[in-house]
């Protein structure tokens, strides 16, 4: 951008120097050689033609001040725009390092918007959503597994709000830039409610999904080598080129080649 603008300045400059050049020689070469005029009737056919061509010049240079101030008003636009891009993900941040639930969740919310207003922000939320995910449902866990289970049968969903949310705006995938994975590795969903959520080429390595309702939802691409999928609904999931290996725990019955 900066590049451009100089660029045009010097070449308005460059144009009114030829023009102020064409003021000061161009009305002799316009009338050209005397002939029959006088000498006062060709001083007063320069003149005019001297005139016309000030006019002109008068008219480029207001125009390119009008060009140059706009360009000037689109800078400044750009530039309060990077500074509130900038503030949005600085308090989207904050927010979800708060200790309110709901704070958290509105962070969430936050960094999607701000996926959507800049593309250039998209790598950076997405790294922040799957970094909270693995940080706030860890596997293995560091809660005692009574706990776990007991706010498990208490959450809807069998998760905490703040990482429903963040397996939704994931799922959303307005973050994720070309053929980016997600880095979920070590994430306990046990008995999660992921139906139709869409989670390709999530990198699901030594995790559990076990008893997670994944019915109609996407595991495309997946890498769930290591991963838990014991008593999981996988009616109608997508696994299209999902790695698995022997490590890779399937419900009782179910086959990953016929579904």
């Amino acid at each position: 951008m900066r590049v451009r603008v100089i660029a045009v300045i010097v070449a308005g400059m460059v144009l009114v120097v030829l023009l102020a050049l064409g003021v000061v020689l161009g009305p002799r070469w316009a009338v050209g050689p005397a002939g029959g005029l006088s000498v006062a009737e060709r001083l007063r056919a320069e003149n005019d033609v001297r005139a016309t061509l000030l006019q002109a010049l008068g008219g480029l240079l207001a125009f390119g001040g009008v060009a140059l101030g706009a360009a000037m008003t689109l800078r400044q636009v750009r530039a309060n725009r990077d500074g509130q891009l900038i503030d949005l993900f600085t308090k989207a941040i904050d927010q979800l390092a708060s200790e309110r639930l709901s704070v958290r969740q509105g962070g969430m919310y936050a960094l999607e918007q701000l996926a959507e207003l800049s593309p250039r922000y998209r790598g950076h939320v997405h790294a922040l959503i799957t970094a909270f995910i693995r940080r706030h449902a860890p596997w293995p866990p560091r809660r005692p597994e009574e706990e776990l289970a007991a706010d498990r049968a208490r959450l809807q969903g069998a998760l905490p709000d703040d990482v429903g949310t963040a397996l939704s705006v994931l799922s959303r995938r307005v973050m994720i830039v070309g053929d980016a994975v997600s880095l979920l590795e070590h994430v306990d969903l046990q008995e999660a409610d992921l139906e139709e959520l869409n989670l390709t080429r999530a990198v699901l390595r030594h995790s559990t999904l076990a008893g997670a309702h994944l019915a109609r939802a996407t595991l495309a691409e997946a890498d769930l080598r290591g991963t838990d999928l014991s008593g999981a609904d996988l009616t109608g999931t997508d696994l299209r080129g999902a790695v698995a290996d022997e490590a890779t725990t399937w419900p009782a019955g179910f086959s990953p080649l016929n579904g």
